[in-house]
């Protein structure tokens, strides 16, 4: 009996082919099209580790918003170091970092408004978590006081003015009296070479010459010029030639020379007498 060759049924194939088509869904042999339930995908998200990164970043977000943004990080003690002419709150206040965040201070910002005060001539700023910035400043020192008009003013070195000074000079502070009378403000200047040569006068004129200026006075002619008890006028100008200044001046007053104005500026100093000729003591009328 010939064999022959059958095409041999596949039960269970056709079996699961009708459960798909009644299920609405195509045949593969590649494999199944059935997607996972949700369920099944968080548990498959929770295995990757994609939940506890989602986790970890928003809880890194929000203690990072708490820091920025907390009280406890906004600056509320502030050291001040070095200021003696300022009293520190003032400082501090100028400053502007008081209840700022301390993430978000500009240093370079603060340093800038601390130098707009005419008394501070650098600073350096630091902080310190979690609310504390110390301020550090360089000030600049009294040196003369100016006066003009009515008004006196604190001028260091430099001839910067500082502020005005309402206290009472003590007698052996140095005073320069400004005839232009003009108004100053805080970071203006003046001419330092003159303040240069008031100070040494005040030293020089008492110490080598005995001579001590009643007051040393400044205008743009004349410019440096001292006033003795006896009223008479020296006029130096400038700091130039200033020992051979000294000199012709200590002449005269050896020699006893009379003189109520001695102009030392021009290379050839001259001077005049205007004072009234001295009474002449009356003659003795001659008895009978």
């Amino acid at each position: 009996m010939d064999r022959f060759d059958y095409n041999q049924p596949n039960t269970r194939e056709r079996i699961a082919a009708r459960r798909r088509a009644r299920a609405g869904q195509p045949h593969s042999r590649r494999g199944s099209a059935v997607r996972a339930g949700p369920r099944r995908a968080m548990g498959a998200w929770v295995a990757s580790g994609r939940l506890a990164s989602l986790l970890l970043l928003i809880a890194a977000l929000g203690a990072l918003l708490y820091v920025a943004t907390a009280p406890r990080f906004t600056v509320q003690a502030i050291v001040v170091e070095g200021a003696q002419a300022l009293h520190p709150e003032a400082v501090a206040t100028l400053s502007g970092a008081r209840d700022q965040s301390i993430w978000l201070l500009d240093t370079a910002q603060i340093v800038a408004r601390l130098k707009t005060s005419a008394y501070i001539e650098d600073a350096r700023v630091s902080v310190l978590l979690p609310d504390q910035l110390t301020i550090s400043v360089s000030e600049r020192r009294p040196e003369v006081r100016w006066q003009s008009g009515a008004t006196l003013y604190l001028l260091d070195a430099a001839g910067r003015v500082l502020d005005t000074d309402s206290s009472t000079p003590l007698t052996d502070t140095l005073v320069i009296e400004d005839g232009s009378n003009r108004p100053l403000q805080p970071n203006d200047t003046v001419d330092p070479d003159a303040l240069a040569l008031g100070r040494v006068l005040s030293l020089r004129l008492p110490a080598e010459l005995g001579l001590r200026p009643m007051h040393i006075g400044w205008d743009l002619s004349r410019r440096i010029f001292v006033t003795t008890a006896d009223n008479r006028q020296i006029i130096f100008g400038t700091s130039e030639q200033l020992d051979s200044k000294l000199a012709v001046l200590g002449t005269l007053l050896n020699d006893g020379t009379a003189f109520t104005l001695l102009d030392l500026r021009p290379s050839t100093p001259f001077y005049r007498n205007d004072a009234p000729p001295a009474p002449q003591p009356a003659e003795a009328t001659p008895q009978p």
